[in-house]
């Protein structure tokens, strides 16, 4: 999958350090890497992840959490939030 909005993850990755122990690296590596074919797999992949049409909300524990919205036909993933549960947007 092209990865666009990547800036967001680096962010939340240096604002919290340790405190995600490599899970955010290991999310754009597999977001990279990723080659689903619907949300469906999306889902089986991710299976603590809440979709909504192309919307997926990934928790990272710690009380953090990525919204990505997922085109798998053009295999695009687009960050759109990637911080503290508590300041994410409400859908």
């Amino acid at each position: 999958m092209k990865l666009m909005g990547i800036l967001r993850l680096h962010e939340l990755a240096c604002r919290v350090r340790n405190g995600l122990d490599g899970a955010v690296p290991a999310l754009v590596a597999e977001l990279e890497a990723g080659s689903w074919r619907s949300m469906a797999e999306i889902a089986a992949f991710y299976p603590t992840a809440v979709i909504d049409g192309i919307r997926v909300r990934i928790p990272l524990g710690g009380g953090y959490q990525i919204d990505l919205l997922a085109d798998c036909e053009a295999q695009m993933v687009l960050i759109e939030y990637a911080g503290a549960t508590s300041g994410a947007r409400a859908r």
